[in-house]
C-alpha cells in the first residue's frame, strides 16, 4: 500500500510545473558545475604541480652545500587539490595552501638580513581572516545544490501534500478506506523523496559524465565510494526538509498558510543561520593583531638570545671547525635550535588558536543543518577545514622528520664538529638529493569519513526528531 501511494505521488509531481523546474535547475546548476570546475581544477593541478617540481629544484640545488640546506630547510610545504572539489569548495580561498619552511627574515633598520639562524616551519596565510571560514561568494557546486535547492525543492513538494488534500477532501476519502495512517504518512513522503531523488541523480549522472568525458579527470575506486557517500548525506538532508514539510502540513487548514511557514524556516535555517554566524565569525576578534604577533615574536627572539649571551655567547674567539668541537661550539648549536624551535613553537599556537575560533564558529553553526551537511559533504570530498587540518598534521609529522634526517647527515661526517644546527660547525659535504625525505601530502579515506560522520549522524538526529514530531502530528490531524 505504501509503494502504490508513493507512485500515486511521484505521478502527481511529475505532472505537475515545479518537477519540471526542479530538473530544469538541477541540470543547469551541475552542467555549470562541470563548466567551471574543468577549468580551475587544471589551473589548481597545474600550478600545484608547477610548485613540487620547482621546490625539489630548489633544494637539489641547496643539497650541494650541507650548510645551505641547514639553513634553507625543507621549503614550502603544498597542499595537493582535492579532484572532488566540485563537490565542494570548501572556502578554500580562506585556506593556506602551503607552509613555509625557510630561514627568518629580520629587518634591521631597512635592511633584511635573511640569513639569521636556521630554518623553521611558518603558516603564511592565503587570507588574514583565517577565521572567517565561509566563502565571500556562492560557488555552484553539489554542497550549494544539496544544501540550497534540494531543501527548497523539499518544501515545494510537501507544502501541501497533507493540507491541500485534505482541504480538496481526498485525505478522507483515503483514511475511510481503512488505511492506517502510518501507511499514508510513509507513502506520501516516499513519493517526495523519489520526486526530488529522481531529478537530483539524473543530474548528477549528467555532471559526472561530462566530467569524466572531458578526459581531464580521474577518479579511482576510493573516490567514488566518497562520491556515493555525498550522494547519500544529500538524501539524508533531503529527508530532514521532506519531514519538516509534511508537518508543518498536516498542523496547516490552508496550502498558503504551510507555504508561508515553510519559507521562513527554510530562510531562516538555511540562509541566515549559517550567514549570521559567518558573519559574527567575521567580527571575532583575533587571537593577536599583526602588531601584536611581530612584538611578542620580536620579545620571545630576544629572551632566548639574551639566555644565550648571558651564558657567555659572544665571550669568546673560536675556530668552529675544531674537533672536538669547544664548548662555545656547541653553545651556539643550542642556541640555534632553541631559538627556531621556540619561534617554530609560537607560530603553531598562533595558528591553533586560529583554528580554535574557526572550530568554535563551525560548532554554532552546526544549529542549521545546512552547514552541518556543507561540512560533511566537504570532509568526504577531501576539501575544506577538516582537509586543512589533516594536511597541517601531516606537515607536523614531516617536520622533525627532515629535522633528524639534517642530524644524521652530520652525525656520519667524521670530519665535521658536530654542533648540531651550527652551520660552521656541521658537515660541509653535499647532500644526495634522493636521499633527502620530501613531503608528500595524502589525505585519508578513513579520517575523512571519520570527520563526515558527526555531521551526518547530527543529521540523522535531526530527521528522527522531525520524523516522530510528524508522526505523533499526523496522528492527531483532523480531516
Amino acid at each position: 500500500m505504501i509503494i502504490s501511494i508513493a507512485k500515486r505521488e511521484l505521478y502527481d509531481n511529475m505532472m505537475s510545473l515545479r518537477f519540471a523546474l526542479a530538473v530544469l535547475l538541477m541540470l543547469i546548476a551541475m552542467v555549470a558545475n562541470a563548466v567551471v570546475f574543468l577549468g580551475e581544477y587544471n589551473e589548481q593541478i597545474s600550478n600545484y604541480r608547477r610548485s613540487i617540481a620547482q621546490e625539489h629544484k630548489e633544494m637539489e640545488l641547496h643539497a650541494e652545500n650541507f650548510p645551505t640546506l641547514v639553513l634553507y630547510g625543507p621549503g614550502e610545504l603544498h597542499k595537493m587539490p582535492s579532484p572532488l572539489s566540485f563537490c565542494a569548495n570548501g572556502g578554500e580561498a580562506f585556506l593556506s595552501k602551503n607552509t613555509d619552511g625557510r630561514p627568518l627574515e629580520r629587518w634591521w633598520g631597512d635592511y633584511p638580513a635573511r640569513f639569521n639562524g636556521i630554518w623553521r616551519m611558518t603558516y603564511p596565510q592565503s587570507n588574514p581572516n583565517l577565521w572567517n571560514f565561509l566563502p565571500e561568494s556562492t560557488q555552484m557546486d553539489w554542497a550549494f545544490l544539496i544544501g540550497v535547492v534540494l531543501s527548497f525543492a523539499a518544501i515545494l513538494f510537501t507544502f501541501d501534500a497533507i493540507s491541500g488534500e485534505r482541504a480538496r477532501g481526498t485525505l478522507r476519502l483515503t483514511l475511510a478506506n481503512s488505511v492506517p495512517r502510518h501507511v499514508v504518512l510513509g507513502g506520501k513522503f516516499l513519493g517526495a523523496l523519489m520526486s526530488i531523488g529522481l531529478p537530483f541523480l539524473m543530474s548528477v549522472l549528467v555532471n559526472l559524465f561530462l566530467l569524466y568525458s572531458s578526459g581531464s579527470l580521474r577518479l579511482d575506486t576510493t573516490d567514488w565510494v566518497r562520491l556515493g557517500a555525498i550522494v547519500l548525506v544529500g538524501f539524508v538532508y533531503t529527508a530532514i526538509f521532506i519531514t519538516l514539510g509534511l508537518l508543518i502540513s498536516s498542523r496547516a487548514r490552508q496550502s498558503s498558510s504551510s507555504l508561508m511557514v515553510l519559507t521562513l524556516i527554510w530562510v531562516v535555517w538555511v540562509i541566515l543561520v549559517p550567514n549570521t554566524v559567518g558573519l559574527a565569525a567575521k567580527g571575532l576578534k583575533p587571537a593577536m593583531t599583526s602588531d601584536e604577533f611581530r612584538q611578542r615574536r620580536e620579545a620571545l627572539y630576544q629572551q632566548v638570545t639574551q639566555k644565550y649571551l648571558d651564558r657567555g655567547l659572544l665571550d669568546s674567539y673560536f675556530d668552529p671547525r675544531e674537533i672536538p668541537p669547544a664548548k662555545i661550539t656547541l653553545l651556539w648549536g643550542e642556541y640555534h635550535l632553541e631559538e627556531s624551535l621556540n619561534d617554530e613553537r609560537f607560530l603553531e599556537e598562533h595558528l591553533r588558536a586560529q583554528l580554535d575560533q574557526v572550530a568554535v564558529a563551525r560548532s554554532l553553526a552546526r544549529l542549521s543543518p545546512t552547514a552541518a551537511v556543507q561540512y560533511a559533504i566537504e570532509s568526504l570530498a577531501g576539501t575544506g577545514f577538516s582537509r586543512h587540518l589533516q594536511f597541517l598534521s601531516q606537515v607536523k609529522v614531516y617536520v622533525p622528520e627532515f629535522r633528524e634526517f639534517l642530524a644524521d647527515i652530520d652525525r656520519a661526517d667524521p670530519e665535521s664538529p658536530h654542533a648540531l644546527f651550527f652551520r660552521p660547525a656541521m658537515s660541509w659535504e653535499p647532500v644526495p638529493f634522493e636521499t633527502i625525505p620530501k613531503f608528500e601530502d595524502r589525505y585519508s579515506f578513513d579520517d575523512s569519513l571519520n570527520d563526515a560522520t558527526v555531521d551526518t549522524l547530527l543529521l540523522m538526529l535531526v530527521f528522527v526528531v522531525l520524523s516522530a514530531a510528524l508522526f505523533l502530528s499526523f496522528l492527531r490531524v483532523d480531516i
